[in-house]
């Protein structure tokens, strides 16, 4: 039950921060700021899994409400679908290629990039 209401609070936490940053950055193609968003939530989610854990004295719980409900809601797959067939539909094929590859590619990227930076700062016998 506590890790229902942990994803609870901290979706609404992130739901908030992805709404505002939204509200924040006015970019003619909007869509830019969901592959930021994504990207930086590949990031921390592999960050806070990993490393969390392990440095810092937190339940189970709280590592989940933090990855489900607060990385979760801050990153949306159902934006980035929604945008790349609004894209589509436009005709804007090269935007398409553009915006999928950026997704994936620099999602890849910067998961990879926090499961390292966790390996780094995790003590020896947590690698």
């Amino acid at each position: 039950m506590r890790k229902i209401i942990y994803i609870a609070l901290f979706a609404a936490i992130g739901g908030g921060c992805r709404e505002a940053l939204g509200l924040l950055v006015s970019w003619p193609q909007h869509f830019w700021i969901t592959v930021i968003i994504n990207v930086t939530g590949a990031f921390l989610l592999s960050l806070t899994t990993t490393l969390l854990p392990a440095r810092l004295p937190v339940s189970e719980a709280v590592v989940t409400g933090l990855s489900v409900g607060l990385i979760g809601s801050f990153t949306t797959f159902s934006t980035f679908t929604l945008e790349t067939l609004t894209l589509w539909q436009q005709g804007q094929t090269g935007l398409v290629l553009a915006y999928v590859s950026a997704s994936l590619g620099l999602g890849l990227l910067a998961g990879l990039a926090g499961n390292l930076l966790s390996q780094y700062w995790l003590p020896e016998e947590g690698r």
